[in-house]
């Protein structure tokens, strides 16, 4: 089986965490990695230091960029410019302008170009989806999204990684997703790290002709994960961990009605994996309408949400 060549361009933490686990497990791919901060390593299968040396000696199909967010630009660009296709961790950019830039040249090179917000690609949101076929219009959506942060202000001021920038794709992700109609109004609220416009929470409403939406994104809180969707007569928990769900663990959807309780069991499964099949099958088709279409409503989205101060 010809494998497919994945260069990873940044040795982050989600790479860590999240991408390299689950490459290891499939099958499908070729990686390695360029990292400029870290030793070449060949266990680790950091074999470049210089992303020129890489693309060149290596010959990626496709190149995953994990750098921090305030260099995904300029290394999708030139990467792009170069004749390779490529995945950006999210937020792809920091700017609409910039989105639209990366995409006419990958459209006009027919180059693949994804973002790569991973969480609704698993399992659950199609179940979550069916049972929208079975029960009322959904008139509310509320998710809640916080996790305790150790950064300084300086880093995450640097990196462009606050709460905002880290957290708005999945606000713009979950507005994809379940608000089929166009919002009306979106309005935001953010609070700020003592004596800096470094966002440290924030809470966006969004309205629709059929359908509202709140969300709640903080740093410095207890960890909590959830979407929320009410009707006339049930509302729909999510699994809890609902933006980064693990792929070895059985889930539970519960829906309640007159105060009854039913669970769903929900499978394990991998979003991420999920995520890569779609690529793989993107590339081989030769189709790639479905992640620039994505890429450009949750940017679109976001920067509604960046203009409204």
């Amino acid at each position: 089986m010809v494998k497919t060549k994945l260069l990873i361009i940044g040795y982050s933490s989600f790479a860590k965490r999240r991408i390299l686990p689950s490459l290891k497990r499939n099958k499908k791919f070729n990686y390695c990695i360029c990292s400029k901060s870290n030793k070449i390593d060949i266990n680790k299968k950091i074999l470049y230091k210089s992303y020129q040396d890489a693309l060149k000696k290596f010959k990626p199909d496709i190149v995953y960029i994990s750098t921090i967010n305030s260099l995904h630009y300029n290394y999708a660009k030139n990467i792009l410019e170069k004749g390779f296709n490529v995945i950006i961790d999210k937020p792809a950019t920091l700017d609409l302008k910039s989105t639209k830039e990366l995409l006419k040249i990958a459209k006009r090179k027919k180059l693949f170009l994804a973002e790569a917000t991973l969480f609704n690609y698993h399992r659950v949101f199609d179940i979550i989806k069916n049972l929208y076929k079975e029960i009322n219009q959904v008139e509310h959506i509320q998710s809640n999204q916080s996790h305790p942060f150790t950064k300084s202000t300086k880093k995450i001021q640097k990196k462009y990684d606050d709460c905002e920038h880290d957290m708005s794709p999945y606000a713009a992700a979950i507005i994809r997703l379940f608000i089929k109609d166009s919002h009306k109004s979106l309005s935001i609220n953010r609070n700020y790290f003592k004596s800096t416009k470094v966002v440290k929470n924030f809470y966006i409403k969004s309205n629709s002709k059929t359908c509202t939406y709140f969300g709640n994104f903080a740093f410095q809180r207890e960890y909590n994960q959830q979407i929320i969707f009410y009707t006339k007569n049930e509302i729909i928990y999510s699994p809890q961990r609902i933006f980064a769900l693990p792929y070895n663990k059985n889930l539970e959807i519960i829906l309640k009605t007159k105060n009854k309780i039913k669970k769903i069991k929900v499978k394990k499964d991998d979003c991420i994996n999920n995520f890569f099949k779609l690529v793989l099958s993107s590339l081989n088709n030769k189709k790639y309408s479905f992640f620039y279409d994505t890429m450009l409503k949750d940017a679109k989205i976001r920067n509604c949400i960046k203009k409204i101060d």
